[in-house]
């Protein structure tokens, strides 16, 4: 019931997809997904606490994190891959003289040794690495925020987009601010690609809204970093839990790196009395990245200390706004089987009301 063309080009029985999310991921939490029916995918920073400077050593842990996961499931998964450079750069350093030291060169060496069946793309053109993923035989997802991020993506060749609205948690790649379901029917409109859900879903009433506007599955962060199997802090993952509809909020428009979303604390107060305050883009970056010192004398960064040191305080938590619907910690796998369940209830929920049937279900009481 729930197949779509986005099943068939990733070989998957539920067109759900847990985004990459950098450091929360675990090969646990990617292989539950997958094996539950959907598409988990690796990032370059799983089980570190802080990102690994040099290029080549960062590929070689993103091969090992791949391998890991191949031990724990034979389902597909993805991986994923922000770019930066140009089209031309890449043709000539790829086709000539193999990969270079770049991060992008070497992450794609190792997408193209290890035959990743997928790589979820952010930043960058989708003109800069679909032909070459294509050419080894891996499908792209590309994310993007803008009806124009669609179209270039559709151009490229791109498999499958993946459309993030205002509600994401951490920096959307692109500077939209329109939210998911004002944004979603035009982009579908758009393509003939099929288009993913990149946002603000949590649940099967979630799931099944998006189909409705035309989407052809889900891509899911926030609901997946609330897991079992994620590895932030207990006190982190019982703070998604505890956050309200007013949790979150976006902020960051003005350091030029996308606009941003995380939990709502006197990081984000500080940061917004600052900008509104007319601080610059130095000097804003200076506080998001220099100011803070890890409590625990670890060095980890702001972000890096949300995460694992639980500072709901001055850490830089990345939440979608979503996190509000989230209401307990599960299993990975069991978050893939329930939005399925739920969306079977919901649908029928759908079908009573229009008949004008006495209503036998409450969808306060899903599972």
């Amino acid at each position: 019931m729930w197949k779509t063309r986005v099943c068939d080009i990733l070989g998957i029985q539920y067109p759900i997809i847990q985004s990459p999310m950098n450091f929360p991921v675990t090969p646990e939490l990617v292989a539950a997904v997958s094996n539950a029916g959907g598409l988990g995918n690796v990032s370059s920073s799983m089980l570190l606490d802080q990102q690994i400077e040099n290029p080549v050593e960062a590929a070689e842990h993103t091969r090992t994190m791949i391998r890991k996961v191949r031990q724990l499931t034979d389902k597909p998964f993805g991986m994923g891959m922000g770019i930066t450079g140009s089209q031309a750069r890449m043709k000539r350093l790829w086709s000539e003289d193999g990969p270079g030291a770049s991060s992008v060169e070497v992450m794609l060496q190792v997408a193209v040794e290890e035959k990743v069946p997928v790589v979820y793309v952010s930043q960058g053109g989708p003109e800069i690495l679909t032909g070459i993923l294509h050419e080894a035989g891996i499908k792209v997802l590309h994310i993007g925020t803008r009806v124009r991020h669609a179209l270039k993506a559709q151009e490229a060749g791109v498999d499958v987009f993946v459309c993030a609205g205002y509600e994401a948690g951490g920096h959307s790649p692109g500077h939209g601010e329109t939210t998911l379901f004002t944004l979603l029917p035009q982009v579908v409109d758009a393509l003939e690609i099929p288009v993913l859900a990149g946002s603000g879903v949590g649940d099967g009433r979630g799931f099944v809204a998006a189909l409705a506007l035309g989407a052809e599955g889900v891509s899911m962060g926030t609901r997946f970093l609330a897991t079992q199997e994620s590895r932030i802090h207990p006190r982190a993952k019982q703070a998604i839990v505890e956050a309200d509809d007013a949790g979150t909020v976006a902020w960051g428009k003005a350091l030029g790196s996308g606009l941003g979303r995380s939990l709502k604390n006197k990081f984000t107060q500080k940061y917004l009395e600052m900008e509104l305050g007319g601080g610059s883009g130095s000097e804003l970056m200076h506080f998001v990245e220099e100011t803070y010192e890890d409590p625990t004398g670890r060095g980890l960064n702001r972000r890096a200390s949300s995460y694992f040191n639980a500072d709901l305080e001055w850490g830089e938590m990345y939440l979608g706004a979503i996190s509000g619907l989230i209401r307990e910690i599960k299993g990975a796998g069991e978050v893939v089987r329930d939005m399925v369940a739920e969306a079977e209830k919901a649908t029928e929920k759908v079908l009573s009301r229009l008949k004008g049937d006495p209503d036998p279900l409450s969808l306060s009481r899903l599972p």
